[in-house]
């Protein structure tokens, strides 16, 4: 279980922010960090523990800053950026370790007690990205190797989460529906900005996709960027479009980007109104409609893609869906369907 009896409806709720550089985050001061978090009227923070099978040098132990956060109110967790190797392989200048290693990385940050105060983290998430797609060669089972060795020293009922890339369409090597099995929750990083597209469409491309892929059977919990040009207007406009599609739990990259670079985004996190999620539990229906516009967006797009195996595909599909519809098929009439 998470701290005190913390469930995963209390993870899948309320707004986060994450936390890359301690240092960077008000100088590390635990009790400015939280004061800057619950103004904003934020939940809790994810810190980074581990990148590669290594421990992230924050400038203390992780576990502290953890416990810190918590003393303050907060809840907290804690994320760890993986890679999947087969081999130890040296990327973007360091030593990364194995799927194995990096497993028993992650085991360590959640399950270690440091001190009889320490009650441990509120969560886990695994940052798992374009990497992963690969540096294993099978990307499957490396996931499993892993997510299996996580989740048996986490137990059963730990929130473990995983923020991938938003467009599971995209990405296709990426193993979604090994983590789907494994973790509670999917936190797609759904940035706008880095997407290049509006607040909205960004959210729409996300949601449809994850639909279109039959990647539902886990709550989404979108994570939208908060540095850069990120303007406040566009921070609300990205959350209420979440917020429209069922998302109970938001989170924003990054403390330290929001600090620095862009301060003026605090007080439009502060607006953002999140509802519980025992309020917006999506039924069979709305989940039908969602995947319904996705196959729409998905035909829409391959008829236009302007090469002709891909239209005929979309073709066949649409032949195939309203047959099993009961209606005419396309080039026909009524009559010729009796």
């Amino acid at each position: 279980m998470a701290r005190d009896g913390a469930t995963m409806r209390d993870m899948l709720s309320g707004k986060w922010i994450w936390v890359w550089n301690w240092r960077r985050c008000l100088d590390g001061n635990p009790v400015a960090v939280a004061r800057r978090l619950n103004d904003a009227g934020c939940r809790g923070a994810i810190v980074k523990s581990d990148d590669g099978g290594h421990p992230f040098d924050q400038g203390r132990p992780v576990w502290e800053i953890v416990q810190a956060l918590q003393q303050e109110g907060l809840l907290a967790g804690l994320w760890g950026y993986v890679y999947g190797c087969d081999a130890p392989t040296v990327i973007y200048g360091d030593l990364k370790r194995t799927a194995t290693e990096e497993a028993a990385m992650a085991a360590r940050f959640i399950t270690e007690r440091p001190s009889p105060s320490y009650s441990g983290p509120d969560a886990y998430v695994i940052d798992v990205e374009a990497e992963y797609e690969r540096q294993p060669s099978d990307p499957s089972a490396a996931a499993e190797r892993y997510l299996s060795a996580v989740r048996a020293a986490a137990g059963p009922d730990f929130p473990l989460l995983y923020a991938p890339l938003p467009q599971p369409d995209y990405h296709r090597a990426l193993p979604y529906r090994v983590f789907n099995r494994y973790c509670q929750a999917v936190m797609p990083q759904a940035y706008h900005n880095a997407m290049q597209v509006s607040p909205e469409r960004a959210i729409e491309l996300c949601y449809d996709a994850f639909a279109a892929e039959g990647l539902l059977d886990v709550p989404i919990a979108p994570i939208g960027g908060a540095y850069g040009t990120v303007t406040p207007d566009e921070l609300t406009r990205w959350a209420a479009a979440a917020i429209e599609r069922g998302a109970t739990m938001l989170s924003w990259w990054s403390f330290e980007h929001i600090e620095n670079e862009r301060p003026q985004l605090w007080d439009a996190i502060a607006r953002v109104d999140l509802p519980r999620k025992d309020e917006t539990d999506v039924d069979e229906e709305t989940k039908k409609t969602i995947a319904a516009g996705a196959f729409r967006q998905r035909i829409a797009g391959l008829i236009l893609s302007g090469d002709p195996d891909l239209a005929e595909r979309a073709y066949r599909e649409m032949q195939y869906v309203r047959a099993l519809a009961g209606l005419p098929l396309i080039g026909t009439n009524q009559s010729d369907n009796r």
